[in-house]
């Protein structure tokens, strides 16, 4: 092969394609500067002083950087949260609850965030509610917000194995295609809402660490942050899939 038909190959190889899908996403750039960011203050925690500052000081650019990117992103959750309350048809009215809870906590969290880089730019003044009161507001935000998702999370797990127990005795009696495709597609959800359940757990700490209600030290925070960066940035990967 020449060179010329080696450069098309890759920048046709499937792959490639994908990547450019996924870093054509606003939400695959944002989950990737986010793993960045958790990763530097991770590593700023393991470090000595001085190469632990410039980590710091690498994540707080990524972090303003995140910021910047999540402008309006708000109108999505609430839009979420309004097709959410409008659709009477959902099955399970609690999931449905939780799920307009879970958005609408989001959309608040996103919009004092969204204060706070209006602060860090000197668009708004530097004040002690602007400073110290709004971000705390909005991990408090954020809080609500990962606490329904977990109530979710649960609530989905329960479904999913009552929903495994019913086929499983279903099937006793003869085994049918239709009862197994039902049994792998509740064994999947389960799958899924086990993995978002230590998701939103991992985030949960971050959120609690920044309240003050556990001291569980910049490494584990950092460390916390890298791993649930990794599950976005798969699942948005995931997606970007043809």
């Amino acid at each position: 092969m020449s060179c010329n038909e080696y450069a098309s190959y890759f920048v046709q190889h499937p792959a490639v394609n994908q990547l450019v899908r996924y870093l054509d996403k606003t939400a695959g750039r944002e989950k990737t500067l986010r793993l960045l960011q958790y990763l530097c203050r991770l590593l700023g925690a393991l470090q000595t002083p001085s190469p632990a500052s410039n980590a710091l000081r690498l994540a707080a650019q990524f972090a303003l950087t995140r910021k910047l990117l999540r402008f309006l992103k708000p109108l999505n959750h609430l839009q979420t949260a309004a097709q959410l309350h409008a659709n009477t048809l959902l099955a399970d009215p609690v999931a449905r609850c939780l799920g307009v809870l879970r958005q609408l906590g989001y959309a608040a969290y996103l919009t004092l965030d969204q204060v706070n880089l209006l602060r860090i730019l000197r668009i708004l003044p530097a004040t002690p509610t602007t400073a110290k009161r709004v971000p705390r507001w909005a991990n408090w935000c954020w809080a609500l917000a990962l606490a329904s998702s977990l109530l979710l999370d649960g609530r989905k797990v329960q479904v999913a194995r009552a929903k495994i127990a019913e086929l499983s005795a279903a099937t006793e009696s003869g085994d049918d295609e239709k009862r197994s495709a039902a049994r792998r597609d509740a064994e999947a959800q389960q799958h899924g809402a086990l993995r978002k359940l230590a998701w939103d757990a991992l985030d949960a700490l971050i959120v609690a660490n920044n309240l003050g209600f556990v001291a569980s030290g910049e490494q584990y925070v950092g460390a916390a942050g890298v791993v649930t960066s990794l599950m976005g940035v798969r699942e948005v990967w995931q997606g970007c899939a043809k």
